[in-house]
């Protein structure tokens, strides 16, 4: 099936939001064996929106015409205030009045937990819907959606607000969308620290046996390896022999230790799988992440029983009083260096009380580089009862990005450091 998505607002266009919509619908269509012919972001304007409507809803083909598409989902312009302009754009495409509808009224009074009569005015206008449309309850929000067809093609109004519009998805779309007639194989692990370019060069004997695509995706979280396709219900079994040996073969090819995780699970799930496994908690000492280790090392459901707690130790003074690092250290060997990422990880582990820490100093610029020491350049140090390790990094990008990848990294030498650890029992 070709969906089309249509995303309404101008904070989407002066660069004010991301369009965290069109990533989410692409990965969730892929999953039900979908297609997304294409996603379009426009302005709060009627005239527009509805133009773009006729475009779509009427099938124009030729140049600069938008693909045929048979479900459109529109997102964006369904809240209370006056630049929320979906509800009379759609109307006015239509050629119909906007009605009050009372069902809406209902699901809203619900939420609020009000009396239908107790919604403010300015609330109201989100009950509005075009004659004869469909309205569609909002699980996660206040402003009503709406559903019609035209001309073979389906078109569903949702918030643009992402967790309103997953909500909606998951509720108004998925359960009828899931494909009957085929199911999704896949396979998909994450590396990290292993370069593209090396990855293409082991993988470079490998063949990807039909009728499974091979994907690699970067990202500063690692890069996700995977094999996957849409297979018959009646291929399946045969087809799983098929997948298993090839998937096994893959991983053969790649070094052991760039593996995440062998089931598929996320630097972060891993880490935590792997304290929680061992009864055994982690602290954080931070200098230029900003608390993002400590962000990723919670960020799993369950994760108060592993992470104990941080430090954001930006000023050399706080290195010195809350992780005991010498001053003389400081002076002598700079707030970024090895021995400096080493004081304050086991100093970390120290103060906290607990099985492991890890401790980041490093440059995120954009100021602040010296010859000696570059923007980018960051010392990360693990820690246990059994010893410590700290290894020296040279990140490239923005202030940003440097960040993240130091945080990343940061996760992956932990998950690494907690492995070896093992082995010396």
């Amino acid at each position: 099936m070709r969906i089309g998505l249509l995303n309404i607002g101008d904070e989407l266009l002066l660069g004010k939001t991301l369009n965290t919509n069109a990533f989410d619908l692409a990965g969730w269509l892929g999953e039900l064996g979908h297609e997304l012919v294409f996603t379009l972001a426009i302005e709060d304007r009627e005239d527009v929106i509805a133009g773009v409507l006729r475009d779509v809803m009427a099938g124009v083909a030729g140049i600069g015409a938008l693909p045929r598409c048979e479900k459109l989902l529109l997102t964006g312009g369904l809240g209370p205030t006056r630049d929320d302009l979906t509800r009379g754009a759609v109307a006015g495409f239509l050629d119909v009045p906007l009605e009050y509808n009372s069902e809406a009224e209902g699901w809203l009074a619900e939420r609020l937990g009000v009396k239908p009569e107790a919604i403010s005015e300015s609330q109201r206008q989100q009950l509005y819907v075009p004659r004869g449309t469909l309205p569609l309850r909002n699980p996660a929000g206040s402003a009503c959606g709406f559903s019609f067809e035209l001309n073979g093609v389906s078109l569903f109004a949702f918030p643009g607000v992402p967790s309103e519009f997953r909500a909606m998805f998951d509720l108004h779309c998925r359960p009828s969308w899931q494909r009957g007639d085929a199911v999704l194989m896949r396979k998909r692990i994450f590396t990290f620290g292993l370069a593209e370019s090396r990855q293409r060069e082991l993988l470079r004997g490998f063949a990807t046996p039909e009728p499974f695509r091979f994907s690699s995706l970067p990202s500063e979280s690692g890069v996700a390896i995977a094999l996957e396709a849409f297979v018959a219900n009646a291929e399946v079994e045969t087809q799983k022999v098929l997948l298993e040996s090839a998937w096994k073969e893959l991983l053969s090819l790649l070094p052991a230790e760039s593996i995440v995780d062998l089931g598929g699970a996320t630097l972060p799930q891993t880490v935590f799988h792997l304290l929680r496994e061992r009864d055994a908690t982690v602290s954080v000492a931070e200098s230029c992440t900003a608390g993002a280790v400590g962000y990723l090392l919670t960020e799993i459901p369950g994760s108060s029983q592993t992470f104990k707690q941080g430090y954001l130790t930006y000023a050399n003074e706080a290195k010195t009083l809350l992780l005991g690092v010498k001053e003389d250290l400081l002076k002598s060997r700079g707030a970024v260096s090895e021995a400096v990422a080493l004081a304050m990880a086991n100093g970390c582990r120290e103060a906290a009380n607990t099985d492991y820490a890890v401790a980041i100093t490093g440059i995120a610029g954009p100021e602040g580089g010296t010859p000696e020491k570059p923007v980018g350049l960051v010392y990360i140090a693990v820690c246990s009862q059994k010893g410590a390790e700290v290894r020296r990094f040279q990140f490239r990008g923005d202030r940003k990005s440097i960040r993240w990848s130091s945080a990343y990294a940061a996760l992956n030498q932990l998950r690494l450091f907690i492995i070896n650890d093992l082995r010396k029992v």
